[in-house]
């Protein structure tokens, strides 16, 4: 071995440590980071966690209200299966399952943002790759609208789908 290709001791311990260091930061940032990010959809509000007081005092536990498009017309049912997971029914029984993105205030309304992450995208003509979001107001807000954007598809303003009905 000629001098140039000496190294100091140690040095390959230090260069695995600096590895190990970076591909930890890699995992742990895109874990961390929420679905509607990584497909590359931009959300321009601030966005929070939700708190405990939150989840237990603001958030409802289920609603629904009437979609007048296709697909699948009709009454549409919302419920929080866990603190981090909402589903939605479809009138004809398909379900999506939409993972809680954070608190946010939109148009004045404080509520939660959530993105869908599954079901049968042919059925539903959305992706589960985050792109569609829905807002959830606050149970008490001065407006409980059902509210949605497509943001896989360009939409970055907010949409009225309409009053929400029976929130719990």
């Amino acid at each position: 071995m000629n001098t140039s290709q000496r190294k100091e001791p140690g040095t390959s311990a230090r260069m695995l440590a600096v590895i190990l260091f970076a591909i930890s930061v890699v995992i742990i940032s895109g874990a961390a980071e929420p679905p509607a990010r990584k497909a590359g959809v931009d959300i321009p509000e601030q966005v929070a966690p939700l708190t405990v007081l939150q989840l237990n005092t603001k958030l409802p536990h289920s609603y629904s209200f009437e979609y007048k498009a296709n697909p699948d017309p009709g009454r549409r049912y919302w419920k929080r299966i866990s603190e981090k997971m909402w589903s939605e029914t479809y009138p004809s029984g398909i379900k999506s399952i939409f993972k809680v993105l954070g608190h946010a205030t939109i148009n004045g309304i404080e509520g939660t943002i959530v993105v869908k992450v599954s079901g049968a995208e042919s059925l539903t003509g959305t992706d589960n790759e985050g792109g569609l979001q829905a807002f959830i107001p606050d149970k008490g807000s001065a407006t409980m609208h059902h509210l949605y954007r497509n943001a896989g598809r360009g939409d970055t303003q907010w949409h009225d789908l309409g009053p929400m009905l029976n929130v719990q």
